[in-house]
């Protein structure tokens, strides 16, 4: 990555019309999707309905947990949630691929047995595809009678109520897919920010896309209508965000999905800053796919109304950033005052980078505040919510690029084993040290030079450099709350408890959910 990034400094420095067209494009695009963001997360929030009544004819449901080298005691906790559920026709199946280590697997085949027929552990090696491999597997292993499916990862503890909730905002038989937001149990005030940086895409983007009609997968607390999912085939495999993918092609064959913004369960927030980055560039790595190999049906397509094609790009670039060209033109155009090169068209070349990374900041944090001030947090919260964004800032800067390079890219799962926690900010802060230190340098440069706001936009980019520091700190509170929680988790599987507050008789998930108040 650093090599790459190294001759794209050299190509901008020796190509100035390439430079100034490549600048030119990036903030034409950079200033579309920011502005599309703001004004499509702007829109009026509708309260869902209530919920039509299930009634006596209950659809059987078949629950599907995909698994792969997952700690049993987690797994084992998620079932017994599972098991407790309010739900007369139901079937779970545990679907457990390439783990090959025995010892993690079997003591989840056991919990199954113990739990009755209605829980079928599937265990299947060489299986390819990865997540959509496995479930594209499972689907043909469920019972016949199944209309519905309901995917749960295998770190979600759900509320009893949840099929109650779910078939009640999909009786309508034009709805294919309801989806409902993630949450988590190893938050707290501490650590708030990084679950808040993810809770503003369910709150703003989600929620929008609802009411236009755009609504994609997000992977887990799923639930999907059989007959839509013959309809338009199985997952694609060859998609990181099979999910997303999955929601574009219902609206494109003219099902309708929902986005129920209400809390029916709670996984775990990955607790290493490495699969804290794997799972950011997963998310814009693999929507960069969609938008790569649809863009041109999306636009082109007849079933969709403006308002939803606008929606699906809004919603599916909603972890872009396009500050890779303008940093990089920072840096290398603050040097050439210092060597005796100089280009007529410099200063307007320094002009657009810097009215790029400026407006960026400026329009994110606008979306961020506006999306989170309107559930009720404060600005301290927010303002952590947009450190943790902006220190991942070059994960999302370079993920859509590559894709464009080579979309090619095998699915980075997240660890959830507290002994392989990978590596911590030390591991990757050197190289965020030393961009860091690039961008200072250049602000020094600038400022020397005599220019005036681009030193404070180079400036800024340092700040987000400081800023994968706060996602460190945050990430390193999330371990030690997830530490706690698997104190918890017995390896004497007759005594493995689940988390408290499921019942949905309570009003919230729990003293530790990431709302307000």
């Amino acid at each position: 990555m650093t090599v790459n990034a190294a001759m794209a400094a050299l190509v901008l420095l020796l190509l100035p019309v390439v430079h100034a067209a490549l600048l030119g494009v990036n903030l034409i695009i950079h200033l579309f999707v920011l502005g599309l963001q703001v004004v499509m997360t702007r829109m009026h929030r509708e309260r869902s309905g209530p919920l039509r009544s299930v009634g006596s004819q209950e659809p059987f449901v078949s629950i599907i947990v995909p698994s792969h080298n997952e700690p049993p005691e987690i797994l084992v906790a998620t079932l017994r949630c599972l098991a407790k559920i309010r739900w007369s026709k139901f079937e779970v199946l545990v679907v457990d691929n390439n783990t090959s280590d025995r010892g993690l697997w079997e003591p989840v085949q056991r919990e199954c047995q113990r739990l009755g027929p209605r829980f079928r552990f599937l265990h299947v090696e060489g299986l390819k595809g990865f997540k959509a491999g496995a479930l594209n597997w499972a689907i043909p292993q469920a019972d016949l009678r199944a209309e519905f499916f309901f995917v749960v990862d295998a770190d979600y503890q759900v509320r009893r109520d949840v099929l109650i909730r779910a078939i009640g905002h999909a009786r309508d038989p034009r709805v294919a897919m309801v989806q409902f937001p993630q949450d988590y149990r190893n938050i707290t005030p501490s650590n708030r920010g990084v679950a808040l940086e993810f809770r503003h895409f369910f709150s703003g983007y989600m929620t929008m896309a609802d009411r236009l009609g755009c609504v994609p997968s997000t992977g887990t607390l799923t639930l999907l209508r059989a007959d839509a999912l013959r309809a338009v085939g199985d997952f694609d495999e060859t998609v990181v965000t099979e999910d997303a993918e999955l929601g574009l092609r219902f609206a494109l064959a003219g099902w309708r999905s929902v986005f129920a913004d209400e809390p029916v369960g709670k996984g775990l927030m990955p607790h290493s800053v490495e699969d804290f980055r794997k799972q950011r560039w997963r998310w814009a790595f693999g929507n960069a796919q969609i938008l790569r190999r649809n863009l041109g049906v999306l636009i082109m397509s007849r079933q969709l109304a403006v308002s939803q094609k606008l929606g699906w790009i809004a919603v599916l670039t909603a972890w872009f950033n396009f500050n890779l060209i303008p940093s990089l033109s920072l840096v290398v155009l603050s040097t050439l005052p210092w060597v005796g090169w100089r280009s007529p068209i410099q200063p307007y070349l320094l002009l657009v980078s810097g009215f790029t990374v400026l407006t960026y900041f400026l329009i994110r944090f606008m979306t961020l505040f506006q999306i989170l001030h309107r559930e009720g947090y404060g600005f301290r919260d927010i303002l952590s919510a947009f450190a943790t964004h902006a220190g991942l800032g070059w994960i999302f800067s370079t993920s859509w690029p590559k894709c464009l390079w080579r979309p090619d890219e095998p699915f980075l799962r997240t660890n959830k084993f507290l002994r392989h926690t990978g590596g911590g900010v030390w591991r990757f802060g050197f190289f965020e040290i030393g961009t860091g230190l690039l961008y200072l340098s250049s602000a020094g440069l600038l400022a020397a030079a005599d220019f005036v706001v681009v030193p404070i936009c180079a400036g800024l980019m340092f700040a987000t450099r400081l800023a994968f520091w706060w996602v460190g700190v945050q990430v390193r509170r999330t371990l030690e709350i997830t530490e706690r929680l698997a104190e918890s988790l017995n390896p004497n599987w007759d005594s493995i408890p689940v988390t408290e507050g499921m019942d949905s008789s309570r009003g919230n998930l729990g003293k530790n959910d990431i709302r307000p108040g």
